[in-house]
């Protein structure tokens, strides 16, 4: 396979295919995510989501919450595969409410858990975290990181 182009997908084609998805099922267009929910912003920072907090402290024309709308590029594992995801996607409460809704700081704390575990990276030159372990070590992660048995990087990245 080639280049994937983690930027997302063209406008025409993720509107054709909304478009489709509200002719099977009204208004579920509106509860898009990934890629159907928009390209990559052009403008985002340089520096990775679990940075977020230490960016915007170190920018004053910068805040938190602006920086939680950044859509950016993630490549998963093996690097043909990606999506665009961003800290507000993780806040959404559609189509049903989680039983606690995220705040910002802890979805850039689940994202500091996978980045300490070597589970993720940050790339520079395409401004994209990267997934550099498994799906499965991804996910075992997350679940130490949810069920609170992990405090620190050292026992986060404990297998």
């Amino acid at each position: 396979m080639g280049i994937v182009d983690i930027e997302g997908m063209p406008e025409e084609e993720r509107l054709a295919l909304l478009a489709r998805l509200d002719a099977v099922r009204p208004g579920s267009s509106a509860l898009a995510a990934g890629t159907l929910a928009g390209r990559a912003a052009a403008d985002r920072p340089n520096v990775a989501i679990w940075n977020y907090q230490r960016y915007a402290d170190d920018h004053a024309d910068v805040s938190i919450e602006s920086l939680s709308q950044v859509r950016f590029p993630v490549v998963f594992y093996g690097g043909e595969e990606f999506t665009i995801d961003s800290a507000a996607e993780h806040l959404r409460t559609d189509p049903v409410p989680p039983p606690r809704i995220p705040t910002v700081s802890e979805v850039i704390e689940m994202w500091s858990a996978l980045h300490a575990a070597g589970v993720v990276r940050w790339d520079p030159e395409r401004r994209a975290v990267e997934h550099v372990r498994p799906l499965d070590e991804y996910r075992a992660v997350l679940q130490r990181w949810h069920t609170g048995n992990c405090t620190t990087p050292a026992e986060i990245a404990q297998d």
